[in-house]
């Protein structure tokens, strides 16, 4: 302890914090609840139902942590870098185009959408650059000047279940700590697909929580792993919640935060549906982000975000979820 006291002691004389390192993950109403936002050393997991935005926001969580100047590293499992380029592309026109006010107050505008953008890039140029291509898009200019801005701090790999494994995790994460100097925000999409040679199938999953919680604590990275969920919670009608994540308790014990994501309208009480139909329409454009655990701030927090998927991302202004909601549902519409 004394030698702690005067290592912090020293560091603070230099003028540097003595705790952990904040990312800001970019949504205002999670980072207060989160007391700043994820912190080196954490492992944070995200579930919900398919379909609900795990790996959009997880991914957007990464694009945040290079906007605001950090570095990040996603492993990405289940998509090309070629998708995930197509996303960011659609994501920096709207962003590109929100701030030069050409959008509501929902951010509704003509920016490039993903599948104009895949479209775009799908039929080609005729030999002309990736610029003048973007050129003919809404905000494509701009997109491709901001992801020149931070491209040397996002780093994209194209992860295998065969040979993706927590070594090989670990190695990569290491090496960009090494050379760019700073411990990136690790985005793992996601963590069922991590192989884990030689264990049974009932245990890869606390394998793989436990190697990636070990490897938040060692780099100092904040890691940020996607969950899959049991087949029995995906029915219809049933709230996920932290026990519904595919694996065993360690998942829960291991984790730091855990988030999860639910269709508003899935999950809102009955009278909110039944005395309002315009809540309808206003519910399903809307998802709501259960803080489920936080070891450093506060939990059982209920945060809704509006959905913008056709731009590859969530609105990041969002506010916590006044109706009432429940964690089953007999009544469908």
């Amino acid at each position: 302890m004394s030698s702690l006291l005067s290592d912090v002691d020293h560091v603070l004389r230099r003028g540097l914090p003595a705790g952990a390192k904040v990312h800001p993950t970019g949504f205002a109403a999670l980072d207060a609840t989160l007391t700043g936002g994820f912190r080196s050393g954490e492992l944070v997991l995200v579930g919900g139902p398919a379909g609900n935005g795990k790996t959009t926001i997880g991914f957007q969580f990464a694009r945040n942590a290079v906007a605001a100047g950090g570095h990040a590293l996603v492993f990405s499992y289940e998509h090309e870098a070629h998708t995930l380029l197509e996303r960011l592309i659609s994501m920096e026109s709207m962003e590109s185009l929100e701030g030069a006010g050409a959008s509501d107050d929902f951010g509704i505008s003509t920016a490039a959408d993903v599948h104009s953008v895949r479209r775009a890039l799908e039929a080609g140029s005729g030999g002309a650059s990736l610029g003048a291509l973007l050129s003919g898009l809404p905000g494509g200019t701009e997109a491709l000047s901001t992801l020149g801005g931070y491209g040397d701090r996002l780093h994209i790999h194209e992860s295998s279940g065969a040979t993706t494994t927590l070594d090989e995790i670990g190695r990569i994460v290491r090496d960009v700590t090494a050379t760019s100097g700073n411990a990136p925000l690790v985005l793992v999409d996601y963590l069922q697909k991590v192989p884990v040679p030689g264990a049974p199938e009932e245990e890869r999953s606390t394998m793989a929580v436990e190697g990636l919680k070990d490897l938040a604590l060692e780099v100092g990275s904040p890691i940020i792993a996607i969950s899959a969920a049991d087949k029995e919670a995906l029915v219809s009608g049933h709230r996920m919640r932290t026990h519904d994540l595919r694996g065993t308790s360690s998942l829960a014990y291991e984790a730091d935060v855990v988030l999860i994501l639910s269709d508003k309208l899935d999950i809102v009480a009955r009278d909110h549906l039944v005395y309002d139909l315009g809540n309808l329409q206003r519910f399903r454009d809307w998802t709501v982000l259960t803080v489920e655990k936080n070891r450093h701030g506060r939990g059982h927090v209920e945060l809704e975000f509006a959905k913008d998927f056709e731009h590859g991302r969530f609105h990041t202004r969002g506010n916590e979820v006044k109706e009432r909601l429940i964690d089953e549902r007999v009544f469908t519409t």
